[in-house]
């Protein structure tokens, strides 16, 4: 091989990685977009889970408070 071809083949290597490093890079601030949103949502169903254990249906499908077991 020739240098010049040489030289060719490594500037194609570094703008391949650097290529693949920003989309590493997009893909890493994705996926804590996505865990932060998840966390969220995790936070919102507890909060909704905890007001669905203070009341129950009654048969009527009125809501009443629940009473305390303790």
């Amino acid at each position: 091989m020739k240098s010049e071809q040489i030289e060719e083949l490594k500037e194609e290597h570094r703008t391949k990685t650097i290529l693949v490093f920003k989309v590493l890079n997009q893909l890493e601030q994705r996926i804590a977009t996505i865990e932060k949103s998840l966390a969220s949502h995790a936070k919102t169903i507890g909060q909704l889970r905890v007001k669905d254990n203070q009341f129950e249906i009654n048969a009527d499908g009125t809501e009443t408070k629940k009473d305390s077991i303790l």
